[in-house]
């Protein structure tokens, strides 16, 4: 049997109602939104077990106003694997786990507290897709996670979500998608359930776009080894990235990326407030596959526009607010498929 899988690992409220059907399942990289695609999409059968690390590092850069360095160290472990799969059904579960390693004297302005030596981001989570007579596709993905600097502290520390989604063929591979979606740390309204409704148009294997309102993915290759990609996602997510084969075993790529973040301090003064972790980056590298199974990255790039502030959304900005000098990383990643 062979695989495929992926983990969903975000205004007026109206806007967020269509478009949240890809917020739940965001993540921040671009690996990470092409199997928020798979998932979506119409193959199945097609996973392979995944196991990836990925270290970046931040030298030593100025806190705005308070005269202290800031240096990171973040540390990602990915585990996925199929249970069941086929044709017509697949079941995957999954696990992630990062470490964010901070080093310096700052403190939240606002409040006078340290700032957390260490942030925590994990869970644990599973999905299951299933094609039915008509053709239709069916799908749930659920899972379970912290991110704070003591993860699972209590049930305020603590993340739940899941998404159902159909999928409704309209011709070839086109399609329309309808989700229903939970999360108790989305960027905006937690603890909601929104749905979404967007429209997957992919007339070749040189073009694709899965579009709604007002997000966006399109993935364009006008070469057999050349390939862009552009995605939008409310409210502060943005990818744009081109990837060139110079040889089998060699890919170069180079990306714009603007993320954001949320984690919940185990001893916030108030509960509904999170820490929000704003930045931007330009990102060059390249891959190489080694044989049928490893893949090897290293990349480096400038990091800047770095916010840091703690509040329930947004509009609260200005509140604890840390502004992190720009700034230079390095990034190494290692990852097996079996």
């Amino acid at each position: 049997m062979s695989q495929e899988l992926n983990v969903p690992m975000r205004g007026s409220t109206l806007i967020a109602i269509w478009t949240v059907l890809f917020l739940l399942i965001l993540p921040s990289s671009a690996s990470a939104q092409g199997e928020i695609i798979r998932w979506l999409g119409p193959e199945m059968g097609k996973a392979k077990p995944l196991f990836s690390v990925q270290s970046v590092l931040a030298p030593a850069r100025e806190v705005s106003g308070q005269a202290k360095e800031w240096r990171s160290t973040d540390h990602r472990v990915l585990y996925q694997a199929p249970v069941l799969q086929g044709e017509t059904r697949e079941w995957s579960v999954g696990a992630r786990l990062r470490i964010r390693e901070i080093e310096t004297d700052a403190v939240l302005p606002a409040t006078g507290e340290r700032f957390p030596d260490t942030l925590w981001d994990m869970d644990i989570h599973s999905q299951y897709r299933q094609r039915f007579g008509s053709g239709w596709i069916g799908g749930v993905a659920a899972g379970v996670g912290s991110a704070s600097d003591k993860p699972f502290d209590s049930t305020d520390e603590t993340r739940l979500w899941a998404t159902l989604f159909t999928r409704i063929p309209d011709g070839g591979k086109n399609a329309w998608l309808l989700l229903l979606s939970y999360d108790s740390n989305r960027e905006f309204l937690p603890d909601l359930p929104l749905p979404g409704v967007g429209y997957w148009y992919e007339p070749n294997d040189r073009f694709r776009a899965v579009v709604g309102i007002p997000f966006a993915f399109l993935e364009v290759k006008p070469l057999k080894d050349l390939a862009f990609e552009i995605a939008y996602f409310p409210v502060r997510t943005v990818h744009a990235g081109v990837t060139w084969r110079i040889a089998p075993p060699l890919k170069a790529l180079a990306a714009f990326d603007w993320r954001s973040e949320r984690y919940a301090r185990a001893d916030r003064r108030e509960k509904d407030r999170r820490l929000f972790q704003d930045e931007k980056r330009l990102t060059a590298g390249l891959q190489w596959r080694i044989g049928k199974r490893l893949d090897l990255d290293i990349a480096a790039g400038y990091a800047f526009d770095r916010l840091i502030f703690e509040g329930e959304d947004y509009g609260d900005r200005h509140f604890n607010r840390l502004d992190i000098a720009d700034g230079p990383f390095f990034s190494a990643r290692a990852g097996v498929s079996f």
